[in-house]
């Protein structure tokens, strides 16, 4: 495993007890921005013996029986959602989706609309109207440059996870904010209308103004598991927003006393915002 020392990335093996853990669980320990304590080896020059409290984690659900989910990373302060405006198409939901698991795992969401060439403002305008996003935004195009020195100051000073669809142009944006790294960039498959998987492992890289990115692999889909309403209403702003209900378990569908319901009669809470809430909540809600 490759670990950075705060000046060089060297190589580094499990101690006995992190290493037996590891083939007794057939998982995997470490996520890629973990921070651990080391000690000197004999054939390899670092040996890891212990592994630091996470401060945040941006995991998801796995199919596993027991429950367990898969930490994609840790000790990020920022996840950008990287959509497209086309090829492929914008999914809302699914910005969604990773929206609450960057809340869930205590990092902020920024999303990131890449392909704007491809698309009018007008377009533009839509994408961002149909998002109803609830948390910042840039857009941008790594094909023609616009918008990424917006972005690379966003990034300053942070540890930021990419995320996103594959195809939306994770890696393109990449080589756009570090032009010097080797990640590849794939082609967009004509038949399928599909981004080819491009990156197959997370990686992290340091910015020269400061901070680190990490990159990780496109995903065709994000489950959720199981989550509250109020973790739920925490994606959106203006449902988060609200005054308090009535009840402290409202889940603003019909109760009384809703003050989300108020707000969607009176137009405080936009439509559009409303039923993604709704549309999100029933994929996740404990029955």
């Amino acid at each position: 495993m490759a670990l950075w020392t705060g000046r060089e990335l060297v190589e580094a093996v499990l101690a006995g007890q992190l290493k037996s853990a590891v083939d007794r669980r057939h998982t995997n320990l470490l996520a890629v921005g973990d921070e651990v304590d080391t000690e000197p080896g004999q054939s390899n020059p670092y040996r890891v013996v212990s592994l630091r409290e996470r401060r945040t984690r941006l995991e998801r659900p796995t199919n596993d029986p027991r429950g367990r989910t898969q930490v994609i990373a840790a000790n990020a302060t920022h996840v950008v959602i990287v959509s497209s405006i086309a090829e492929p198409a914008f999914r809302p939901g699914l910005v969604d989706r990773w929206g609450l698991l960057a809340r869930r795992g205590g990092l902020h969401p920024i999303l990131c609309l890449n392909k704007t060439d491809l698309g009018t403002a007008e377009d533009v305008a839509h994408a961002l109207e149909e998002a109803a996003v609830p948390f910042d935004h840039v857009c941008v195009s790594a094909r023609a440059g616009d918008g990424i020195e917006r972005l690379r100051e966003i990034l300053i000073g942070t540890t930021t996870v990419f995320v996103g669809h594959s195809g939306v142009g994770k890696s393109s944006l990449l080589h756009a904010l570090l032009p010097d790294i080797d990640a590849q960039t794939g082609e967009l498959s004509v038949k399928s209308g599909k981004g080819k998987h491009t990156t197959t492992s997370a990686r992290l890289y340091h910015l020269p103004e400061g901070g680190m990115l990490i990159d990780t692999p496109g995903v065709r889909s994000v489950s959720l598991g199981r989550a509250e309403a109020s973790e739920v209403a925490a994606v959106f702003a203006e449902i988060a927003d609200a005054p308090p209900c009535r009840f402290r378990t409202c889940t603003h569908r019909a109760e009384p006393g809703c003050s989300v319901l108020e707000g969607l009669e009176s137009g405080t809470v936009p439509k559009i915002v409303y039923h993604r809430y709704r549309r999100l909540l029933e994929e996740v809600e404990v029955p």
